[in-house]
Order: structure tokens, then C-alpha cells, then sequence
């Protein structure tokens, strides 16, 4: 969230493995927060060396929101329900050239709309790649699989496919930017810098979805960084949505 669309393909992490799992990375990290219309999010991601290049790591990610009104077909509430979606995933990376890496995840996936639950598979996979000695580039196909499915109802699986790439101006300031195209989800675009100031991150830009004002505004984020027998890095993240509203969406990660 602190880097708009363009973390999908650029973050790194173990939170990766649901994003671009080229760049999945030894560590802990977890986060949650509650956002736009009271909807809850929590996930958990851990990674480990597995000898050599190879990087393997698990992640679990939860969304749900209650209280949402049922209506018949003449638009009377007749009732409350509650939606929630997840999915736990495993995955590997690898350096297979000095300058690239590769990666892949899959697991399963859910949707429960009341008494209704469906399971589903997921998968992704990426590159990740050094450009010279300042830049790096990011492609992942995400959104790949069998949607949930239960009593003869499926949808579209949202497949997406992020790429971005960023620039270090100098040890202090980074640049960046990428794109998402959705096949069955709205497209956008997202470019920002990231200020490094001794422990502190500042990263902060702009989201720009093709054709949704509710999905497009300012991001920015805040990460500090505690070296002691390890590194430890709390950060926190807003993103506005909908014209001047700031902020509907916000959450807090921590990451060991």
C-alpha cells in the first residue's frame, strides 16, 4: 500500500509471496487494518533460506465485513450477512543469473457469503530484475487458477498482470512506478519516490485507476527501521480514496 499498484510487481519481502514472488525473502512480517465501509484485513507472511538461491515461504491473508443488508428484489432490506475472502499460499523464489530472479506461489483460496462457502486455487509468478547498479524491474502474473465455487456459482478469477521498475537518484531518494492490467478487473497506474532519512522511509505518490474515482487518489507511508541483533521495521500506510476524502484506507505491517 505504500507504493500504490506499483508494489505488486516492486515490493520486497516476505509478504511477496502474494504479490511478485521473485522477491520473496527470508522474515516475518504481519499486518492489519480496517478500512473503507468497515472492512477488516489481516495477513501473516514468513520466508527462510532453503539452502543456496532457494527462498521458500507460507502466507495466510484475510479480508471480511459484516453487517451488509440483504434486499429482496424490490429493494427492501430483509436482513444482515457478512462476506469474508482469504488465501493461503506457499511459495519459492530463486537466483537464476546474477541480475534475475524467479519465483512462483499457489495454494488455496475461499469466499464464504454467509452459509455459503466456496474453495478455490490460486497462483502467481514473477521476475524480478537488477538494472545496472541503481534500478530494478518487476513482472507478476497474479490471479491465476480456479475461482471458489459453490452451488453452480463461479466467477472470473482476477487475473492481473503488474510490472513497475524504480531508480535510485542517490542513496536517499528512490523513484518508482508500474502499472496494472486486469483481465476482469480495472487497470491502473500508480508512480511516487521513497526519502530516506537515516532509520526513517517516506514513501509517498499517486493511484490512478482507469475509470474508478473510488479507487484513485494519494498514498503515502511512513517505515522505521531498528537494527539489534536483527532488523526489525514497523510501517504504516494511508491511501485516499474517492476525490478529497483522506483517509478511507489505512493499515499498519510490521516486518521481522
Amino acid at each position: 500500500m505504500m507504493m500504490g499498484s506499483a508494489g505488486r510487481s516492486l515490493c520486497r519481502g516476505p509478504e511477496s509471496i502474494y504479490g511478485n514472488p521473485a522477491l520473496l525473502v527470508p522474515g516475518f512480517t504481519a499486518s492489519g487494518g480496517r478500512w473503507n465501509l468497515g472492512t477488516s484485513a489481516v495477513s501473516a507472511a514468513g520466508g527462510f533460506s532453503a539452502g543456496g538461491s532457494l527462498t521458500a515461504g507460507a502466507s495466510l491473508v484475510y479480508l471480511g465485513r459484516g453487517g451488509l443488508l440483504r434486499r429482496d428484489d424490490s429493494g427492501m432490506v430483509t436482513g444482515e450477512y457478512s462476506y469474508s475472502t482469504g488465501a493461503a499460499l506457499l511459495g519459492v523464489s530463486s537466483q537464476v543469473l546474477p541480475w534475475l530472479r524467479v519465483g512462483g506461489s499457489a495454494g488455496v483460496s475461499w469466499e464464504n457469503i454467509d452459509s455459503d462457502a466456496g474453495t478455490g486455487v490460486a497462483a502467481s509468478a514473477g521476475v524480478a530484475a537488477e538494472v545496472g547498479t541503481s534500478g530494478m524491474a518487476g513482472l507478476t502474473v497474479t490471479g491465476l487458477g480456479k475461482p471458489p465455487e459453490w452451488n453452480g456459482v463461479t466467477k472470473a478469477m482476477p487475473v492481473e498482470v503488474s510490472a513497475g521498475g524504480s531508480w535510485e537518484l542517490s542513496r536517499y531518494l528512490v523513484l518508482f512506478g508500474g502499472t496494472t492490467i486486469g483481465f476482469s478487473t480495472a487497470s491502473s497506474l500508480a508512480g511516487g519516490f521513497s526519502l530516506s532519512l537515516s532509520e526513517l522511509d517516506l514513501t509517498a505518490g499517486y493511484d490512478l485507476t482507469v475509470g474508478e474515482d473510488e479507487t484513485t487518489g494519494f498514498f503515502a507511508g511512513l517505515a522505521y527501521t531498528y537494527s539489534s541483533g536483527g532488523t526489525y521495521i514497523i510501517e504504516m500506510a494511508v491511501s485516499q480514496r474517492h476525490n478529497t476524502d483522506w483517509p478511507v484506507l489505512g493499515g499498519v505491517s510490521i516486518r521481522l
